[in-house]
């Protein structure tokens, strides 16, 4: 076909076009987007285009069902550790506090489970834990800046006078804050992904992320050593953070480098409480001063310094959001089709 058509064309309009030239050939079609969900075929598939049924099941998989799965893994990887560490003569054995094998748990089972949910419920890829190298170099970008962050926040306390170092710990102690840093995939899978992604759909993003680091604080509010007020500013400097990473990159993993390098140093090398809980760290280390500036038994989470880098930080991110229209408004009246696809990530972070 294609030559007749050639050949034709050039014997009735050999001024316009010269002998033997061939048609340019015809554009492919346009891909989908690869976030974009395809049409439900199912029931269920239908039943799932709701936002509350989305929003509950993923709530229930993520906070609960994710923990039952964590735990039932404990023993089992334990014996994995103990049998690792036999081969140079020695024990892993379980002495009641979690440790590297609770962090291994509270890493993979909430991924397999957030990863699985979504795939199955929104048929589409999972671009939010996508992105190949970009999403690995946004990773440690927010392993950095979680870093960074709270470091400066001990060094103003340090100006202060309201922190001090009284001496070093073996380095062996830092296998005690690797569950605290890995408790980061779990909670921004639920309140990152689940909480304010999905209800983001409905309320836009500016309810969404209230509604999220409303969520989040007061699930905090129950820890240890904490109150009311603790949890209203862990929302308030810790909520909006993480869900300004959320919505500055249409991505967890910058929101999840931020949480878990966060919580790593926060105890396990500077030696502060990580949200009301006493984890031994590198230094040795002690607070002094008002509740308002040290925070308390809970922890620098507390403290209005915290509040104040935090904020800083958090405007920046939401800035940048703004830029790259990644802000949604507020839409309360059910679609009669998918979801548009997400903004897509710039340059390096496209989740290709």
């Amino acid at each position: 076909m294609k030559t007749g058509s050639g050949a034709t064309s050039g014997a009735g309009d050999s001024g316009s076009a010269g002998a033997g030239s061939e048609p340019e050939p015809a554009a492919p079609p346009a891909r989908p987007s690869e976030g974009a969900p395809k049409p439900p075929r199912t029931a269920l598939g239908r039943l799932f285009q709701s936002v509350l049924v989305r929003f509950v099941v993923g709530y229930v998989l993520l906070n609960w069902v994710a923990r039952w799965i964590a735990g039932a893994l404990r023993a089992p990887l334990y014996a994995l550790c103990d049998w690792i560490a036999g081969w140079w003569g020695g024990v892993y054995p379980d002495v009641g506090y979690p440790r590297i094998p609770e962090a291994m748990a509270a890493v993979a089972v909430p991924t397999v489970i957030y990863w699985s949910f979504v795939s199955l419920s929104e048929r589409r890829r999972v671009r939010e834990l996508g992105g190949g190298w970009g999403g690995l170099a946004e990773g440690g970008m927010g392993l950095l800046l979680g870093a960074g962050l709270f470091a400066a926040i001990v060094g103003l306390l340090a100006l202060a006078g309201a922190y001090e170092v009284l001496g070093r710990q073996e380095w062996t102690v830092v296998q005690w804050s690797l569950p605290a840093a890995a408790v980061a995939f779990r909670e921004e899978m639920l309140y990152r992904g689940i909480v304010q992604r999905v209800s983001e759909e409905r309320l836009g993003s500016w309810l969404a992320l209230a509604l999220a680091a409303a969520w989040f604080g007061f699930m905090h509010a129950d820890n240890p050593n904490a109150g009311a007020f603790d949890g209203l500013m862990i929302a308030l400097f810790g909520g909006v953070l993480l869900g300004a990473c959320y919505l500055a990159t249409r991505c967890l993993w910058l929101a999840i480098g931020v949480h878990a390098a966060w919580n790593f140093v926060e105890g396990g090398v500077f030696g502060t409480p990580i949200s009301g809980y006493d984890i031994p760290g590198l230094l040795r280390s002690s607070l002094s001063g008002p509740q308002w500036l040290t925070g308390g038994a809970f922890g620098p989470e507390s403290s209005l310094m915290t509040l104040g880098v935090c904020t800083a930080a958090s405007s920046a991110l939401l800035t940048i959001a703004w830029k790259r229209g990644h802000l949604r408004p507020v839409r309360l009246r059910r679609r009669t089709h998918p979801p548009a696809p997400l903004p897509p990530l710039p340059g390096a972070w496209r989740a290709d």
